[in-house]
């Protein structure tokens, strides 16, 4: 492993088992830098993991602080890491059309959002969700082989996370999303009865497991009439 997944492994784990306690300053850079016997670089890749999965924040003019807990958004999170599975279970029939699933060499760009080398094989899957048999929305993921093995047709047509979580028992720490619109394609025209002058709305998300590892890249396009975003924003 590298050194700096090294390095965000082991300050994660002082963060789980308290001895970096909530909202408190982690030490400067280069007391970290020199705790570890790092460059600067390599620290900085180790925080940005930490960064991403939610667990520090960087205040400019102030430092790297240990997120507050915060149990309301704890239980949110919790429940959407779970998927579109474990979020409508017990409300709503969950299913899945499964329009393409291969596996293709990582392009520059793939490689660069995932964190892998350039030609490593990902599987590239495009799936219509359903929920009671509507049409809900697509997704398209690219998950890397290395991280996520033996990945087959039965767990596409299932849940994934579950396949990840119950059988690989790998554990789902975050989700980094952004939002954006785009006017329909063929495929959302096709799959989500839009209108060549139509957008959809899409999710791009990037996964993270426990171990700061990403293994899941994928763009969740859903017909405007169904998407529906809510967050909690609380001042820091």
């Amino acid at each position: 492993m590298a050194k700096y997944k090294d390095i965000a492994e082991d300050i994660r784990s002082k963060i789980k088992n308290g001895e970096y306690t909530f909202g408190q300053k982690l030490p400067y850079e280069y007391v970290l830098c020199m705790s570890y016997h790092c460059n600067k670089e390599t620290m900085k890749k180790a925080l940005d993991i930490l960064v991403k999965e939610g667990l520090i924040i960087r205040r400019r003019g102030s430092g790297t602080f240990v997120k507050d807990f915060d149990p309301t958004t704890e239980e949110i999170s919790t429940l959407f890491i779970g998927g579109l599975t474990a979020k409508y279970k017990g409300k709503k029939k969950v299913e899945s059309q499964v329009i393409e699933f291969e596996v293709v060499p990582a392009d520059e760009f793939l490689a660069k959002k995932l964190q892998i080398h350039l030609g490593d094989f990902v599987y590239h899957i495009i799936r219509l969700r359903l929920l009671d048999s509507i049409p809900h929305l697509i997704d398209i993921s690219y998950l890397p082989l290395s991280i996520i093995p033996n990945l087959k047709l039965e767990h596409v047509e299932g849940s994934i996370y579950g396949y990840i979580e119950q059988t690989l028992k790998l554990k789902i720490q975050s989700t980094h999303i952004s939002i954006t619109s785009a006017l329909s394609s063929s495929l959302e025209q096709q799959f989500l009865d839009l209108k060549e002058n139509e957008p959809y709305i899409q999710e791009e998300q990037t996964s993270y497991l426990s171990s700061g590892h990403i293994f899941e890249y994928t763009l969740s396009r859903y017909h405007y009439n169904n998407f529906e975003f809510q967050t909690i924003v609380v001042n820091q």
